[in-house]
């Protein structure tokens, strides 16, 4: 086995244009799909993170409904890298998704995930600095 990095295919490399993935835009289909699948565990671990706090430690401060408008986002953000998982492993098997969102979900996972992250970090602070408005 080698210590290295694979090697991966890619479109502006003579003999990686045959790759599956590249001719939707994914030059690095494996750093996408690790990356994806990172995301999903993180997004998992978030949630669970926001709902355990919202739900003990900072449960009489924070609403249920403010811990529903943090953990939204997180969660989409989950899905859409799941999606762009599903959609790798579709077109690294010759399959063309219906809908191929791994080159949007790749813009689109971290921003909903700090979206959530910034959301649930807001209302903990406003909590503390104006508890009236929470």
């Amino acid at each position: 086995m080698s210590d290295g990095p694979p090697t991966l295919k890619r479109p502006d490399v003579p003999g990686g244009a045959d790759d599956p993935a590249a001719s939707v835009g994914l030059a690095e289909p494996a750093l996408a799909y690790d990356y994806f699948k990172s995301m999903v565990s993180l997004s998992v671990a978030t949630l669970g993170g926001i709902l355990t706090l919202a739900g003990t430690v900072f449960g009489a401060r924070i609403s249920p409904l403010q811990m529903g408008m943090a953990a939204l986002p997180v969660a989409i953000s989950g899905l859409l890298a799941l999606q762009g998982q599903t959609d790798i492993v579709q077109l690294c098997q010759g399959v063309k998704p219906r809908l191929n969102s791994s080159r949007a979900a790749l813009r689109l996972v971290p921003s909903l995930y700090g979206l959530g992250i910034g959301i649930f970090l807001a209302f903990l602070l406003v909590s503390y600095v104006a508890p009236e408005l929470g």
